[in-house]
C-alpha cells in the first residue's frame, strides 16, 4: 500500500496536575499505597528505536535445547500451553542503551496467549546482565495490541493511572523495533511486574506476586499448599494463579479462609485485615470508567507486600477496553461482552466481589468512587490531552506496513480505513462520560447467577437455578425461554414463562424430543424492562462463532406431543400419565367445582385439555368451569395475571379490555365432550395467534352454583 499523510495538528504534551476534592469516598488508611511520582517518566511521550540482532547458534530446538532456534522457530510458537518454548540469543541496542560491542546481551522470545495466533507477534526480551538494566527493568514486554485498533489503549490506560491515587500503575513506552534491519513497526512496551517491580518501588523483592489465570477469590483446591506454604502441584497452581514472586503462599491461603468463611465479620476480619478498601474502589471503578470488561478472574495481579497482611488488586492489560464493546470490528466480529461482565455484575463473579457489594452501603460506596475519580482524575480534558500527544507518534507508524494493513475495519480502501482510524481515535476522550452513564443505567440490574440443565421427570421437566441477587433488595422474578436455536430468534422460541417466582419451575413437556436452548433472564419489579440480567451460563454457536450468553444447550428424549389421533370422544384413556396437575378435595359440597387433575397437550395445529372434577360436571352449567389462556407469555397484556384468552364452558373468548374490566369477544365454540366426572377440549391453535406455548388456570366460579361455596382454582403451564 501507499503511505497516507493524514496528519492532524500536533498538540503540546501538557502536564497534568493533579485536582483533590473536598469531599471524598476515599478515608485515608495507614496500608494506602503511596508511589513516588518519580518512578514513571514524566516527559513528553516519544517514540524509541530498538535494534535487534539475532544470532544463531548451533545445536536442536528442541524443549530443553533451544540453542539452534531460529526466529522463525520463535514465530511459529502459537501454542501458549505446550512445553516448547523456543528461546533465542540476540543483541539488544536502543536510543537510551548504546550497543556494547556484544556478540548476544539478551535472549528474545514470544510472549502473549491467543495473540501467539496472529501474524503481527509480541516480544519479550530479557537482558544477560542483572546490573546493566535499561531504564532499570532488565525484561521488555513488547505488545503489538492488534486487538486494539487505535494502538494506544494500553499507554493511556496506565499513563492516567500514574495520576490516580490508591493504584499502582506500570510504565510504558512507545518503540519502533528492528529485527535484522526489518522493520517491525511499533509496538507498546509494558512494564513487567517483577523484581525490578518491586525493587524500584521500594519493597522487598521476595514480596508475593500473582498473576490471576482463572482466579475468583475462592478456596480454589488448585491453590492448595504444603506446610512451608510451597504449591502442592505447581502446575496446577498456576492454572489459577502463576507465581510470579513469592516463595511463601501462606498468608494468600490465610487470606482465603477468612475471605470464603460466610460466618466472619467481612468488614473487620476480612477487608480491613487482608485488604485496602481504597485500593479496591479505585481499582473497580478506573475498570468501569475505562471500559475494561475483561478482568472477571484475569488480567490482574495480586500483590502481598513481604511481612504484610495487606493483598493489593494491581492492574494489567487493558487493549479491551475504551470502547471496545461497542467498536464496529467487535460487534462484526461477535466480540460484544454480555452485560454480566459490565459495572459491579463483572466483580461479583467474585467471591471477594460478592462479599464486598452484599455489605451494608457496597453498592453505594462503589458509585461514589466512580463518580469521584470521573470527575477529578478521568475528565474529557484530560484524556484528550494525552491522546493528542501520543498521535503524532502512533498515526505515522500505523499508516504505514507491517501495521497498516492489520488494521481491521474492514473498509475498500486505504483512505477509508484512515478515515475510520482517525474518527475512532477522535472519540476515545468521550468513552469515560460513555461508560459512566452505562454505569448508571445498569447499577440496579439484579446481580449474575447460574442455571442447571433442565430435569425430565416422567413427562414433566423442572428448571432450578441459583438466585439473582438485587442489591437493593427489590423483589425478582425470572423469564424462561426454550428455543429451537441459540439465536432465540423470534420465530425459533418453542416455549416461554415470565415472571416466575422462586428458583424452581415445572412443567408438563408439551414439545418434540429433540435438541433444544434454555435463556434465563432475572428482572427487578421496579423497572423489570431496564433492570434485567442474564444468567451467567454462556453457550459458544460453531456455526455463527459467536457466544450466546445467558443459553444452555439441552436433549430431552420423550415426546411431549399428543398424537393427532386423539379423539374429543369422553374417555379419558387418551389422557393416561397427562394429567398431571393436581388439587386436593378441598371443596366438601356436592355438584359444584372441586378441581381435581388436569392436563394439556398440544399437537401442530390444536391445543387440547382435560380436567376432572370431583362429582359430575353438569353440561348445563359447564359455564361455571373456567379455563383462561394466556397465549403471549407476557404479564403486562390480557386480563388480570395476562390472560388473553377463556374457554368459559366450550366457548372460547377474546379478551379485549383494559386489564381489569369483564370485556370478553366471542370467538367459537370448541369441541368438547363431558362424561362423568370428566371433560376434554379441543382448540385450533389458530383462533388463539397460532401459540405454540401458553399458561392455563383453571378457574371455577362456585358462588353461581351454590352460596357460600367457595371458588377453588388450579394453575398450570
Amino acid at each position: 500500500m501507499k503511505k497516507k499523510h493524514i496528519y492532524r495538528t500536533t498538540i503540546s504534551f501538557l502536564a497534568l496536575s493533579l485536582t483533590t476534592a473536598t469531599a471524598t469516598v476515599f478515608t485515608p488508611l495507614p496500608t494506602d499505597i503511596n508511589e513516588s511520582q518519580s518512578i514513571y517518566n514524566q516527559s513528553p511521550p516519544n517514540l524509541l528505536q530498538v535494534n535487534i540482532r539475532t544470532v544463531i547458534g548451533q545445536g536442536p530446538c528442541v524443549v530443553g535445547d533451544y540453542s539452534g532456534c531460529t526466529l522463525d522457530d520463535v514465530n511459529n510458537d502459537i501454542d501458549a500451553t505446550d512445553d516448547f518454548k523456543p528461546e533465542i540469543k540476540v543483541h539488544f541496542q536502543s536510543d537510551d542503551f548504546p550497543d556494547d560491542g556484544k556478540v548476544s546481551n539478551a535472549t528474545l522470545r514470544l510472549r502473549g496467549a491467543t495473540s501467539r495466533l496472529v501474524d503481527l507477534k509480541s516480544y519479550r526480551i530479557k537482558l544477560d546482565s542483572k546490573k546493566k538494566l535499561w531504564r532499570k527493568q532488565r525484561k521488555l514486554q513488547l505488545n503489538k495490541h492488534t486487538g486494539d485498533l487505535t494502538r494506544i489503549k494500553n499507554k493511556l490506560s496506565f499513563d492516567l493511572m500514574t495520576t490516580i491515587p490508591n493504584l499502582s500503575s506500570l510504565r510504558t513506552q512507545f518503540i519502533q523495533m528492528k529485527i535484522d534491519n526489518q522493520n517491525y513497526g511499533l509496538f507498546t512496551h509494558v512494564e513487567n511486574v517483577g523484581k525490578e517491580y518491586l525493587k524500584n518501588r521500594g519493597y522487598d523483592k521476595d514480596s508475593n506476586i500473582y498473576k490471576a489465570e482463572n482466579f475468583a477469590f475462592k478456596k480454589h483446591p488448585e491453590l492448595q499448599i504444603d506446610a512451608n506454604g510451597q504449591p502442592l502441584d505447581i502446575k496446577a497452581f498456576e492454572t489459577i494463579l502463576e507465581q510470579k514472586r513469592g516463595k511463601d503462599s501462606k498468608k494468600l491461603w490465610e487470606m482465603l479462609n477468612a475471605l470464603n468463611d460466610p460466618n466472619n465479620n467481612f468488614k473487620t476480619d476480612v477487608l480491613d485485615k487482608y485488604f485496602n478498601v481504597n485500593n479496591i474502589l479505585t481499582w473497580e471503578a478506573v475498570n468501569i470508567l475505562m471500559g475494561n470488561s475483561d478482568i472477571t478472574t484475569s488480567n490482574f495481579y495480586i500483590f502481598n507486600p513481604k511481612g504484610k497482611d495487606t493483598f493489593y488488586i494491581l492492574p494489567w492489560d487493558y487493549d479491551q477496553s475504551w470502547g471496545y464493546d461497542w467498536e464496529e470490528t467487535t460487534i462484526r466480529n461477535n466480540y460484544v461482552p454480555d452485560k454480566k461482565y459490565r459495572g459491579p455484575h463483572n466483580f461479583w463473579a467474585t467471591k471477594l466481589g460478592q462479599r464486598f457489594l452484599s455489605q451494608p452501603n457496597g453498592l453505594n460506596l462503589l458509585k461514589e468512587a466512580v463518580t469521584e475519580i470521573k470527575n477529578n482524575y478521568l475528565t474529557e480534558a484530560k484524556i484528550k490531552a494525552f491522546t493528542d500527544s501520543y498521535y503524532p507518534i502512533v498515526y505515522p507508524q500505523i499508516s504505514q506496513n507491517p501495521d497498516f494493513d492489520y488494521l481491521d475495519f474492514n473498509k475498500d480502501t486505504d483512505e477509508q480505513t484512515l478515515t475510520a482510524y482517525n474518527q475512532l481515535y477522535s472519540q476515545i476522550a468521550t468513552t469515560v462520560e460513555t461508560n459512566y452513564q452505562k454505569f448508571l443505567v445498569d447499577l440496579n440490574s439484579p446481580m449474575p447467577f447460574r442455571f442447571d440443565r433442565p430435569k425430565i421427570i416422567g413427562k414433566t421437566i423442572m428448571f432450578e437455578w441459583d438466585k439473582s441477587v438485587d442489591l437493593q433488595g427489590d423483589s425478582v422474578t425470572y423469564d424462561l425461554e426454550i428455543s429451537t436455536s441459540p439465536s432465540f430468534a423470534q420465530n425459533t422460541i418453542a416455549y416461554n414463562k415470565k415472571g416466575i417466582h422462586g428458583t424452581t419451575f415445572t412443567t408438563q413437556w408439551m414439545l418434540p424430543k429433540g435438541k433444544y436452548y434454555l435463556r434465563m433472564t432475572s428482572r427487578d419489579n421496579v423497572n423489570p424492562i431496564q433492570n434485567w440480567q442474564y444468567a451467567t451460563n454462556e453457550y459458544y454457536d460453531v456455526q455463527n462463532d459467536k457466544i450466546d450468553y445467558g443459553v444452555k444447550e439441552f436433549t430431552v428424549d420423550i415426546d411431549g406431543v399428543m398424537p393427532t389421533t386423539i379423539q374429543i370422544d369422553g374417555q379419558q384413556n387418551d389422557w393416561d400419565g397427562r394429567l398431571i396437575f393436581s388439587d386436593p378435595n378441598d371443596i366438601q359440597e356436592s355438584n359444584v367445582v372441586d378441581w381435581r387433575k388436569g392436563g394439556m397437550v398440544q399437537d401442530q395445529n390444536n391445543f387440547y385439555f382435560a380436567y376432572v372434577n370431583d362429582d359430575a360436571i353438569p353440561v348445563d352449567n359447564l359455564w361455571a368451569w373456567h379455563i383462561f389462556l394466556n397465549t403471549d407469555n407476557n404479564l403486562q397484556t390480557g386480563f388480570d395475571d395476562g390472560y388473553d384468552y377463556m374457554l368459559e364452558g366450550g366457548e372460547l373468548w377474546k379478551y379485549t379490555g383494559d386489564g381489569n374490566s369483564w370485556r370478553w369477544q366471542f370467538i367459537a365454540q370448541s369441541n368438547f365432550q363431558v362424561n362423568g366426572n370428566f371433560a376434554e377440549f379441543k382448540v385450533p391453535k389458530n383462533l388463539i395467534g397460532n401459540s405454540n406455548s401458553i399458561e392455563v388456570f383453571f378457574y371455577g366460579s362456585n358462588k353461581y352454583l351454590k352460596a357460600g361455596t367457595p371458588s377453588d382454582y388450579m394453575i398450570a403451564n
